[in-house]
């Protein structure tokens, strides 16, 4: 199973200036209740949201998913 790497997420949000999830919202133009539910694992990511995230904070999208146990 897998779901959004919080840390890296943080991580790369916070070197763009992003500390809450409202400022992480407004630069992604990602709803705020979905980046909510996100940060708080109510929700997995989909792949488009992935994207955004990607091309909003570089990297991969490998970066922002990590691998759980089921």
């Amino acid at each position: 199973m897998y779901r959004l790497h919080l840390e890296r997420l943080k991580d790369a949000a916070q070197q763009h200036g992003d500390t809450t999830g409202y400022a992480i919202a407004k630069r992604t133009g990602l709803a705020e209740s979905h980046v909510s539910k996100l940060l708080n694992r109510r929700s997995r990511p989909l792949v488009e949201t992935l994207l955004i995230l990607k091309n909003t904070y570089g990297g991969t999208v490998d970066d922002f998913i990590e691998e759980v146990a089921a």
